[in-house]
């Protein structure tokens, strides 16, 4: 989607939630005809490159540092290294600067997010008779849909990998063990539930950035309010589809296992994203600022959580 469209399809969707679940049902049930426009697709450029400025990173470390990282934190980072290129640095000059920023006390995350050969469409999740097909996962190999710098993180020495297939995250740091050590236990486990890392994370009260892309899109953690606590407002029957999958932990060692995953009709019909987004930005839960074409965004998870359960009698930001 252009940037002046969606600048209209905003203006329009930020009427009211429903108007935007409105808009993101008509996109998806006449998607053969209109899917050059998904708002999506220009999450990572909301702020067009036009004459590319040299970016100083430090400068970005300093804002980091003003909104409250500091040694000893733990710092989930999303990031778009497209934009992050205007900095001059390199994927592993970024995790450095970001590890030094928090210290050997401090612990870097990043969501290593994959790809599957047999993944079906969107537009397949959403047919009634729809099963999933089995997916093979291999924390090591298999690829990274979520960027560069996390591909480089995962490939540090050091580096932890959740073996939760769905929405896995990357860690490096004294903490790093621990959040990954749970992850697939319980009773058919979710992505974002009690054994999740990122459920960890917000234990913890993790530090959210994100770097050359946004926190409207790029807010995974917010999912651990619908799938962590135990009283989402839509019910599981109707909330989650299981999906198999075989993990390949080493050559001779691997898993068969069920999970849970949300259904996809409520991520593409009934979410209102945009209204979430804006709601977030004007209660101070998410912080922003552009250095040039670079755009940073900052939570605390805490605050996050607290505030998408403070409206959970509501099932916000999900509408039917």
């Amino acid at each position: 989607m252009s940037m002046s469209l969606f600048k209209i399809y905003s203006k329009i969707a930020l009427l009211s939630p429903r108007i935007e679940v409105l808009l993101r049902q008509m996109y998806w049930y006449n998607h053969n005809l209109v899917s050059r426009y998904n708002p999506n697709t220009v999450s990572a450029s909301i702020f067009p490159v036009t004459d590319i400025h040299t970016v100083d990173f430090d400068a970005i470390l300093e804002r980091l540092e003003g909104w409250g990282v500091r040694k000893g934190s733990l710092l989930i980072v999303h990031s778009s290294y497209d934009s992050l290129k205007a900095t001059g640095l390199s994927p592993l000059e970024i995790i450095n600067k970001l590890r030094g920023l928090i210290g050997e006390e401090g612990t870097l995350a990043m969501p290593v997010i994959r790809h599957y050969k047999n993944e079906p469409s969107p537009i397949e999740k959403l047919k009634r008779d729809f099963v999933y097909p089995e997916c093979v996962y291999n924390p090591k190999r298999t690829p990274v849909v979520s960027g560069l710098l996390p591909t480089f993180l995962m490939r540090m020495p050091d580096a932890e990998i959740s073996l939760h297939p769905l929405n896995p995250l990357c860690a490096i740091g004294p903490l790093a063990k621990d959040m990954m050590r749970h992850n697939i236990e319980g009773d058919i486990p979710s992505p974002h539930g009690i054994y999740s890392a990122w459920h960890f994370c917000v234990s913890h009260n993790a530090f959210v950035c994100s770097l050359g892309t946004d926190l409207r899109h790029h807010n995974t953690i917010g999912h651990v309010a619908e799938e962590a606590f135990g009283n989402w407002y839509w019910g599981d029957d109707d909330w989650y589809s299981v999906r198999n999958f075989r993990i390949e932990i080493e050559r001779n060692n691997t898993i068969d296992l069920k999970v849970k995953e949300r259904k996809a009709k409520w991520g593409m019909l009934h979410q209102a994203e945009l209204n979430r987004y804006k709601d977030l930005l004007d209660n101070r839960i998410i912080k922003s600022q552009r250095f040039d074409n670079v755009l940073v965004e900052f939570e605390e998870s805490s605050k996050l959580i607290n505030y998408l359960m403070s409206k959970n009698s509501r099932g916000y930001p999900y509408f039917k």
